[in-house]
């Protein structure tokens, strides 16, 4: 009798991939690559904006914190009636002069006693400052100012601060 041997079934070994299964996974990849890219692009975007957000908010604070130093330790304070400027004496005589351009949204300082000085830039992004004087008037008729406040905003995209602040002349001040 003749013995029949079961047919044997050979498997081929793969050797790799098929190209529709490259092209497969380098479509995945690419769209995981352009979403990290997109994400890292965002976040760069909202660091930026944070950073100059906080320089401008910073540089505000310190003038606000300059001008109530000032007003505090002047001879003589005005504020003219546009109230978007403030001068004054310094206690060590200089004329001095806070000023706001709206047109560059900025808030200088202007030191008039010496005329070559330039006009020193102290915050941007500003959307308003404002200077309001209390004054009294004297038995003279002269007008003297008790207090001043002042407000800085500072505006970049969507964040925005409104700084505020007042101060008295002490040398104006009297105690009875």
């Amino acid at each position: 009798m003749r013995t029949v041997s079961p047919t044997r079934i050979v498997k081929k070994a793969r050797r790799g991939l098929s190209l529709a299964e490259v092209m497969i996974s380098l479509a995945i990849s690419a769209m995981l690559l352009t979403a990290v890219a997109a994400a890292f692009t965002a976040s760069s975007d909202a660091i930026e904006q944070n950073d100059t957000f906080f320089r401008a908010s910073q540089a505000a604070r310190v003038s606000m914190t300059q001008i109530l130093t000032e007003i505090r330790r002047a001879n003589a304070v005005q504020v003219p009636g546009n109230n978007k400027s403030l001068s004054m004496i310094t206690h060590d005589n200089k004329d001095r002069t806070y000023s706001y351009d709206a047109g560059t949204q900025t808030l200088k300082l202007i030191t008039t006693d010496v005329l070559t000085d330039p006009d020193y830039k102290l915050a941007s992004n500003c959307t308003s400052a404002t200077f309001d004087a209390d004054t009294i008037t004297d038995a003279g008729g002269i007008k003297h100012v008790i207090r001043v406040a002042v407000t800085i905003i500072v505006k970049v995209d969507k964040n925005t601060i409104r700084l505020t602040g007042s101060a008295a002349p002490r040398k104006e001040q009297t105690w009875q």
